[in-house]
């Protein structure tokens, strides 16, 4: 007994909550007065799109006079010659579509990040390189005994015409990758 009493408001508040899932796919406006409206079917004709301030995500059919009253619109459009009828308005984008608009902005935005920041990683990958292959033009240069391990594991100190190549090759990868 102790469980169902428990129990019971939260069986209550599910069932408050699935009554008003239906309601979040409804339409709001604002009247010619400024009062905010309310209905599951689109607002009258006469309601400016700028004033439509939520809709459903897909399109609500249209009122059967609002049909007949575009048909017959059009039977007028094309009656007019092209240099009579008014410019067209560009279309009101829906709440959806500027949802997947800005989606799209904020997906370009993050891969232009993206490219930014893996192309100051490789400039500063480069910097440390030519760091490096200058360091190692210095201890050519400076008459230092410059030693190398060989394939077999054993400590080789530089000659003078090796170390003379090796410079000229570190010269010419600095010329080649430090611009």
């Amino acid at each position: 007994m102790n469980l169902a009493r428990t129990l019971w408001p939260a069986v209550v508040a599910l069932a408050a909550l699935a009554c008003t899932m239906p309601a979040a796919a409804q339409w709001a406006w604002r009247d010619a007065a400024g009062k905010m409206v309310y209905s599951d079917q689109p607002p009258p004709t006469s309601v400016p799109a700028k004033d439509i301030v939520r809709q459903p995500a897909a399109p609500a059919p249209a009122p059967a006079d609002a049909t007949e009253a575009a048909a017959e619109k059009a039977t007028e459009t094309k009656a007019q010659p092209a240099s009579s009828r008014p410019p067209a308005k560009p279309a009101q984008q829906t709440v959806a579509e500027r949802e997947l608009e800005s989606r799209r902005r904020q997906q370009q935005q993050a891969d232009a990040e993206k490219k930014a920041a893996a192309e100051e990683a490789r400039t500063a990958k480069i910097a440390e390189n030519c760091e490096r292959l200058r360091a190692y033009q210095r201890a050519l240069d400076g008459g230092f005994r410059v030693a190398r391990v060989n394939p077999a594991g054993e400590r080789q100190i530089l000659d003078d015409k090796t170390r003379a190549a090796e410079s000229e090759r570190t010269r010419g990868e600095i010329e080649q990758q430090c611009k």
